[in-house]
């Protein structure tokens, strides 16, 4: 009995992926007016829908009115890509189309938010997008 209540209780672990990416990137949301938001897209599908690997498959998305940073996370591989969309949006499909980084960047997340940084102070874009 006494698990059982225990259980109803229990937070999860943290997300230590969320965690670093809000810490690193704070600087947008605090100086740019970026927004962050966490979404499950559920499963790697293809175009058709088809099944290409389990999920979950986690965006971490900074975004404002023109443009999302799109950090994705397929969680069981622990293999992350970073896409650059016009908008913040759900859709998985629709994020894979946008502009895809260097994968260094994705697993360097403290170099990509220094390029960020960098950028936004010498032309006020990221990777050539206006914001």
């Amino acid at each position: 009995m006494i698990k059982w209540i225990k259980k109803l209780f229990w937070e999860p672990p943290a997300d230590k992926t969320e965690i670093e990416i809000k810490a690193l990137f704070q600087f947008l949301i605090d100086d740019y007016g970026f927004t962050y938001a966490k979404n499950d897209l559920g499963n790697l599908v293809d175009k058709n829908g088809k099944l290409i690997f389990y999920g979950p498959l986690l965006a971490y998305q900074l975004y404002n009115e023109n443009l999302c940073i799109n950090i994705v996370n397929l969680v069981q591989r622990a293999d992350y890509d970073i896409y650059i969309t016009e908008k913040c949006n759900n859709d998985q499909h629709y994020i894979f189309s946008g502009l895809r980084l260097p994968s260094h960047l994705a697993y360097r997340r403290q170099e990509f938010a220094n390029e960020i940084k960098s950028e936004l102070l010498n032309s006020r874009t990221i990777w050539g997008k206006n914001i």
